[in-house]
C-alpha cells in the first residue's frame, strides 16, 4: 500500500511539475489489432452502403505507443509481436527522438516492462527513466483504449 502511494505521488509530481529539460510519456501497447481487407457493399433498408461484412483478416499487428502527457504528442510503432526487446527498440527510438532531454516513461506492470532485459537496458541508459504504475492503478495513466483512439484519430482512422 505504501509503495503504491509512493508511486502515485511520483507520477502526480511528474504530471504537475515535470523536471526541467525533460519529457514525460505514458507508454502502453495495444495487442493483436486485426489487419482487414474491406470489400463490397450491402443494401440496407434505406440505401446501399459500404459494409465490412465481406472483410478478410490479413494478419495481426501490435501497436506500442507513447503519449506526451503535457502536449498530447503521439509516437507509435508497428510490430508483428510484442516482448521486452520490442519495448527496448521503442525506448531507443525515444532516446534518438529526444537527444537533449531526459525522458520519463510511465509504464504498467506488464512482465515485458519489468523483465531483466529492461532493467539492464535502463541501467545502461540513465537518460530514460522508467516509472511503474502502482498495481491496479491504471486510472493514473491514459488507458490503452484512449491511446488507441487518439492514435487512430491522428492517422485519420474511424473506429
Amino acid at each position: 500500500m505504501i509503495q503504491s502511494l509512493q508511486k502515485k505521488l511520483v507520477i502526480d509530481e511528474l504530471k504537475n511539475n515535470p523536471p526541467p529539460n525533460s519529457i514525460v510519456l505514458s507508454f502502453d501497447e495495444k495487442a493483436k489489432i486485426p489487419i482487414k481487407q474491406y470489400k463490397g457493399s450491402i443494401w440496407t433498408k434505406e440505401k446501399k452502403v459500404k459494409w465490412p461484412a465481406k472483410q478478410k483478416t490479413k494478419g495481426l499487428i501490435e501497436l506500442p505507443a507513447s503519449i506526451n502527457i503535457h502536449t498530447g504528442e503521439i509516437i507509435y510503432w508497428f510490430y508483428d509481436w510484442k516482448n521486452s526487446f520490442i519495448v527496448i527498440e521503442c525506448f531507443e527510438d525515444l532516446l534518438q527522438k529526444y537527444p537533449e532531454q531526459d525522458i520519463y516513461v510511465i509504464v504498467d506492470g506488464w512482465s515485458a516492462h519489468t523483465s531483466y532485459a529492461i532493467k539492464v537496458w535502463a541501467y545502461l541508459h540513465p537518460r530514460l527513466k522508467i516509472i511503474y504504475l502502482p498495481t491496479n492503478a491504471s486510472w493514473t495513466s491514459l488507458t490503452a483504449a484512449q491511446k488507441i483512439e487518439l492514435i487512430a484519430k491522428k492517422m485519420g482512422v474511424i473506429l
